[in-house]
Formats: structure tokens, C-alpha cells, sequence
């Protein structure tokens, strides 16, 4: 076969380059031309489904606003809503319970009610809810994360020389997961809850569900956001921390909401009345 035939190089050369006769003098012609079969558009697919799976901008914007869910999310999310609930009404059940005991054996002290429900009412002494089983959530979980969170470095010596962007700080926080952080209710419209400290062990939408360490027994107190200031404390050192305060009405969102969203500044003229001395 003659490499150089006029069909090959008015027909093909001609639209693919600027010198058809390049080609021939390079020697870049095969002494036969194949045509091979089609696969019936396979190779057509398949370059589809690659170009699918490539990372790009485009793609990761579809996924994010396209976020995947389990197929039984709904059944998953009511059933863990209802076991958090049992678990809540037998904690306080169980709290009930031990403080009447302690009013009947005239038990006024922590250790001897421990004693006695160990000895007499073993069940429930392994069913009450216990503040130090859910500390290390806080000392080993939620200390490195917010430290992290935050850039702040594992030791500091000398908390002066700290430098925080106080702004980008903030907004860090407003978007951070309190699941393990420490809270104390400063001011509330309920009055009864002023002063309550614990470790969250759910932060929902609408309340701070604490663990709170009591004179005689533990329990579990639901503390609406609404209504209500915290005081957080970031430890620096074991003498030194930072002191935030975080307002309820602006934190009426579940933790997963607020990852995604972006806190506007605002009037606060309704938050005259937690602000004011009293």
C-alpha cells in the first residue's frame, strides 16, 4: 500500500494539519489502515461514568447541597429520639427514688446513701446515673476538640501572651458541638435554674440536656435555651481560663445546623432584659 496515496492526504490530512505533508515525512503512516468493530457504545458509557466520578468543583457543589441521607433516616432519628427520652424519665425516676430513700433512712450525707443503695438496693445503684462516668467526655473528648477548634496549643504557660482572633474565635464557637462541654446557667427566667452546672450529653435544638453533680445523687436536668445565659469556660492551665458567655435565644439550633450556617450581626434590643443588672 502506498503510504503517500491523494485520499489520505486530501481527505484526512488536510483537516487535521496545517502541513498535510508532515505526517509523510515523519513517517508516521502505517503500511495498512484497520477499521475496527464498534462495542456497541460501551467505550461511549464508560467515558460517561469516569467523567461522572471525577472530582470537581461543580460536582462537590451538587453534593452539598444534595446531601446524602440513610434510607431509614427518619425511622433512625425517631427511634434514638425515643430512647433518649426512656433513658431520661428512668434517670429521673431513679434520682426521685434515692432522694426519698435518703429522707426515709434520714441519710444526710453522699457516702452513706452510696453505701445503703449499694447494700440494699443494688439494682438501682447500677441503674443511677453517675457525673463521673461522663466526665472524661469532657476532660479527654471535648477539651482537645475545642482547643483545636480554637488554635490553642496543648500547653500554655503564659495566657497573656495568648493571641486569639477574638472575632473568627467567635464564630468558631458559634458553630462548635457542645456535646461534652461544661455549662452554668448564669441568668434564666426561671429562677430555680440559676446556678445549675453539668456536662451536656445532648445539645438539641431548644435545650442543653446536662448531667449535673448533686449534693446527695446525681441527675439529669433539661435546660431550655430560651430565657437563658451560659457561662463556658476553656481551660488554659490548671489555674488560667477563657471565659465566654453564650445567649439561648441565639442558639435555638440543633449543633448540625449550625455547622452550616453563618451567624449575622443583629439588633439585640430583645436580649435588654438577660443584659441588665439586676
Amino acid at each position: 500500500m502506498d503510504r503517500a496515496q491523494d485520499f489520505i492526504k486530501k481527505c484526512l490530512f488536510t483537516k487535521n494539519f496545517d502541513d498535510p505533508n508532515k505526517p509523510i515525512a515523519e513517517k508516521r503512516l502505517q503500511e495498512t489502515l484497520l477499521l475496527l468493530p464498534t462495542d456497541g457504545g460501551n467505550s461511549s458509557r464508560l467515558k460517561r461514568t469516569k467523567s461522572a466520578l471525577k472530582i470537581s468543583a461543580h460536582n462537590l457543589q451538587n453534593i452539598t447541597e444534595k446531601p446524602q441521607k440513610h434510607s431509614n433516616y427518619r425511622t433512625i432519628n425517631k427511634n434514638s429520639k425515643s430512647a433518649l427520652k426512656e433513658y431520661i424519665v428512668k434517670c429521673q425516676k431513679n434520682t426521685k427514688k434515692a432522694h426519698s430513700i435518703a429522707h426515709e433512712q434520714s441519710l444526710t450525707t453522699r457516702d452513706s446513701l452510696n453505701d445503703y443503695i449499694q447494700e440494699k438496693e443494688p439494682q438501682l445503684w447500677v441503674s443511677l446515673i453517675q457525673y463521673d462516668k461522663f466526665l472524661p467526655m469532657y476532660e479527654n473528648l471535648w477539651q482537645g476538640y475545642i482547643r483545636e477548634v480554637l488554635d490553642i496549643p496543648l500547653e500554655v504557660p503564659d495566657p497573656s501572651k495568648l493571641k486569639i482572633n477574638t472575632s473568627s474565635a467567635l464564630m468558631k464557637l458559634s458553630m462548635a458541638d457542645y456535646n461534652g462541654a461544661v455549662l452554668k446557667v448564669v441568668k434564666c427566667i426561671n429562677h430555680n435554674m440559676i446556678g445549675i452546672e453539668g456536662i451536656v450529653i445532648w445539645d438539641s435544638q431548644k435545650n442543653f440536656i446536662m448531667v449535673t453533680k448533686g449534693r446527695l445523687v446525681d441527675a439529669i436536668k433539661i435546660i431550655p435555651k430560651k430565657g437563658s445565659i451560659f457561662d463556658l469556660e476553656i481551660p488554659l492551665n490548671e489555674e488560667d481560663a477563657l471565659l465566654y458567655t453564650i445567649v439561648g435565644d441565639r442558639f435555638q439550633y440543633r449543633s448540625s445546623d449550625r455547622a452550616g450556617r453563618k451567624f449575622k450581626s443583629r439588633r439585640c434590643d430583645d436580649l435588654a432584659f438577660y443584659i441588665r443588672e439586676k
